[in-house]
């Protein structure tokens, strides 16, 4: 795993984040579907839905060779898909709601996304309407 990620970071993300700060976006339809495609939106989530399915130690070495970005804002953008945005959605979602939106998030075709209001209410109150899932 830790070589997976160290890889994909050096080869698809490094090399590009210059240009991307100072064009201050980064293609994050690109990169999240990359990602997708090698497992790594889904590492602890479940392999119905298109995740590998292990635990979250595996996750916590992604987590670690994140820091190896050059650039706060795309790790930050990664971690808020892989750890913020989708953890509750595998976890208490229906099935018909996991193939609607965690599977997307997971395949990186789609980006998950909480206003800061969401993430900001405990958890019991949060409504559906505060969280979207944006098609890249």
């Amino acid at each position: 795993m830790r070589r997976t990620v160290r890889r994909f970071i050096e080869a698809e993300i490094n090399p590009h984040v210059d240009a991307w700060e100072a064009e201050t976006i980064f293609p994050a339809h690109e990169v999240f579907k990359k990602m997708g495609d090698l497992g790594l939106l889904g590492i602890a989530k479940p392999e119905a839905y298109g995740g590998l399915g292990l635990d979250y130690s595996y996750s916590a070495v992604m987590s670690q060779e994140l820091s190896r970005i050059n650039s706060g804002g795309v790790a930050m953008a990664i971690g808020v898909q892989t750890d913020m945005a989708t953890p509750a959605l595998a976890r208490f979602g229906s099935d018909e709601l996991r193939q609607e939106f965690l599977a997307p998030s997971i395949a990186g075709v789609a980006m998950s996304v909480c206003t800061p209001m969401a993430m900001a209410t405990p958890p019991e109150l949060i409504r559906l309407s505060s969280c979207d899932i944006t098609a890249l």
